[in-house]
């Protein structure tokens, strides 16, 4: 069951970089409105849709070199599942920006 989780967060790592790769590629507009709560955000379209993917990337494989040192850990579990949800809501705020700006959710 272990390596179950570790297959679909790298699936989740994947697709969310394709995601912001096709957004970036097929999309390029000079500025990205990323939508809030009350307001919004212009930032350029690298960094809305491939600003969170790095962070979080660069998080992942930190926590998962850092498993491999102390194996005996056993709340690792924990951090992994909040680790599938964190890249859950990393895809679907990809998907909500991408989904604004091409207007769909005007």
């Amino acid at each position: 069951m272990r390596k179950y989780s570790v297959y679909l967060l790298l699936g989740f790592i994947l697709l969310s970089w394709g995601l912001g790769i096709y957004y970036v590629a097929a999309f390029y507009t000079p500025t990205t409105v990323i939508p809030m709560f009350n307001n919004f955000y212009w930032t350029s379209t690298y960094s809305a849709m491939l600003g969170l993917t790095t962070a979080f990337t660069i998080t992942s494989i930190l926590l998962f070199v850092i498993h491999k040192f102390y194996k005996k850990i056993y709340k690792w579990y924990l951090v992994r599942g909040i680790g599938l949800f964190a890249w859950g809501f990393v895809i679907f705020s990809q998907l909500k920006i991408a989904a604004f700006n091409l207007g769909i959710c005007h």
